[in-house]
């Protein structure tokens, strides 16, 4: 079991998971999370500084930074991750872009992993007693809910960032990034104005002393999580 008073020991696709459930055991969209989970598998590799999403260009329209998103997964080197999960994606990256002599492209793996992105990380999460699993009362679907403890404490520890009551580092930079995009921010009290006060884009304030290939790949990876089909529903 996880000593749960712990402040670092959940990877970003089990962060992403964990705050993707809701106390009902279900979470908005199953193909979004499953996407986001494989998404923040990606992130996860980035924060290890084994590969990054960048975007394709940047450019500037009126003023703004306008992103040319990233089509492909660039590999900085195949070195061990510390993740059984990670040393095996990082061999089939190398071994696909091998194969094509140039990066995978990004959306093609996402459409290829989301599955058993999710099911993976969000039985990680069942083991270590984060997710109880159960069923719906009338259609016996199953349903995992969330310990409660762990994500609220998570869910504060985003709004302190977002207030400005807690450092922004690299590893609360993707997860803001992965909440924006699964649309939850609403949910957890972080207003968009806020993220923005963050400066992730320009490079200011409390994300300046964060390297722009993160932070550019933080935004790349965020834009790469669906927005849902059917908003007014809930899956499992």
């Amino acid at each position: 079991m996880i000593d749960i008073s712990s402040t670092r020991y959940l990877s970003l696709p089990e962060e992403f998971v964990l705050l993707s459930y809701r106390r009902s055991g279900n979470v908005h969209e199953v193909r979004q999370t499953a996407t986001g989970c494989a998404v923040a598998e990606l992130g996860e590799l980035a924060l290890r500084r084994t590969l990054l999403t960048p975007p394709r260009k940047k450019s500037k329209v009126c003023g703004l930074d306008v992103y040319h998103l990233n089509s492909r997964i660039e590999l900085l080197h195949t070195d061990p991750t510390g993740l059984a999960w990670g040393d095996e994606l990082v061999t089939e990256l190398e071994r696909e872009r091998a194969a094509a002599r140039k990066p995978v492209p990004v959306h093609r793996w996402l459409r290829r992993r989301f599955h058993a992105a999710l099911v993976l990380h969000r039985n990680a999460l069942v083991e270590h007693g984060l997710l109880s699993p159960g069923h719906s009362t009338i259609l016996k679907r199953p349903r995992y809910h969330p310990n409660s403890r762990v994500r609220d404490a998570l869910i504060g520890h985003l709004q302190a960032v977002c207030h400005g009551e807690s450092p922004l580092d690299a590893h609360m930079l993707f997860l803001l990034a992965l909440v924006k995009g699964a649309q939850l921010s609403g949910e957890f009290g972080l207003s968009w104005s806020q993220l923005q006060k963050l400066g992730v884009v320009a490079g200011v304030g409390p994300a300046a002393h964060l390297p722009e290939d993160l932070r550019d790949t933080s935004i790349v990876l965020g834009a790469l999580v669906p927005a849902r089909e059917n908003s007014g529903r809930s899956h499992t």
